[in-house]
């Protein structure tokens, strides 16, 4: 039963990114590699790594976090990358299929503040 839980995110994610199920869970985070999407697990609730391309000067908190830089001139693809393979070794990753698309990640303080990083990026940009 334990592989039930994410071959239905697989098939949820497939079908339509962050998708949410009957039963969403959030006890981990998604990163979609392809489209720089990272979602409440489970749920519909994403936040864009696009996002610290206009927000570069807020990501203090990340760096901090993860003791290395969200670098140029691709700055959410660095994130991404950061996010797959933290610098201290902190995490690993989980792969959801054999295309290298859809990560797990914990739910942990570094990938908090990045999630709480994005979240207050988006409201600088769209809500003051």
């Amino acid at each position: 039963m334990r592989t039930a839980a994410p071959i239905a995110a697989l098939v949820a994610l497939t079908l339509g990114g962050c998708a949410q199920l009957e039963r969403p869970t959030e006890d981990y985070y998604t990163l979609d590699s392809r489209y720089l999407l990272m979602c409440r697990g489970t749920t519909n609730h994403c936040q864009e790594l696009s996002l610290v391309a206009s927000g570069i000067n807020r990501v203090d908190p990340i760096e901090d976090a993860y003791g290395q830089q969200v670098r140029g001139p691709n700055y959410p693809l660095s994130l991404a990358r950061m996010l797959l393979k933290p610098a201290d070794g902190s995490y690993s990753p989980k792969p959801l299929d054999d295309s290298n698309r859809y990560y797990i990640l914990p739910v942990n303080s570094k990938t908090d503040t990045v999630w709480d990083t994005l979240d207050d990026i988006h409201s600088w940009i769209y809500e003051d």
